[in-house]
């Protein structure tokens, strides 16, 4: 075994020990309170440089996203197209003659249906591109509520482990003013009773 392979044995046993024991890790906190705003205040400042343009941007496209409805019209307008290409093929392929009459009306049938058809198409467009602008402002919303409860119910947790400590900071201390009683008691009964003897 050659000297250098022992050397990052050894850091890995100095890490591995380190994550063992958390106060290595960890700084000791003089002040919680401060700490815990130093935390509060880096989050916020990590939420603006990294996340809340973001988070505009999602709001903004929630609000005036069209891109499903554009889409629909395109395809549209492609459909119809393609309707009328396939209806000139079937007419040549089947060596079938058409009148002037007939070529009209099958011209209209097929405006008519490419029409209904672009009207249907546009019309799903806007209810799927609504839903999906609501399904957005809905997650971004219960995010938001998320990290709104979870920090409530913190900061819930830190009330009351502040109150419980000075319940028992509170109690502690007339029980030590009650122990003090009693001994400085005791200690006369004995006094009184070491001068009746």
């Amino acid at each position: 075994m050659a000297i250098g392979d022992s050397e990052p044995r050894a850091e890995e046993t100095a890490r591995a020990e380190r994550a063992d024991n958390p106060a290595t890790i960890f700084p000791t906190v003089a002040d919680p309170e401060a700490a815990y705003a130093a935390i509060t205040r880096g989050e916020y400042l990590d939420y603006v440089q990294n996340f809340r343009e973001f988070e505009d941007q999602l709001i903004q496209q929630a609000q005036t996203d069209t891109s499903l409805i554009d889409q629909a019209r395109e395809d549209a307008s492609r459909a119809s197209l393609l309707t009328s290409g396939i209806s000139s093929r079937n007419v040549s392929r089947y060596g079938t003659a058409l009148t002037p009459a007939q070529l009209q009306q099958r011209s209209l049938r097929l405006q008519r249906a490419n029409t209904l058809g672009s009207i249907q198409s546009v019309n799903d467009a806007r209810l799927a591109q609504r839903e999906a602008n609501t399904q957005l402002m809905s997650d971004l919303i219960n995010i938001g509520q998320g990290v709104n409860r979870s920090s409530q119910n913190q900061l819930g947790a830190s009330a009351q482990n502040y109150r419980n400590l000075q319940n028992s900071y509170t109690q502690a201390k007339a029980a030590s003013k009650a122990q003090t009683y009693q001994t400085i008691g005791s200690l006369g009964a004995m006094a009184i009773m070491a001068f009746a003897f």
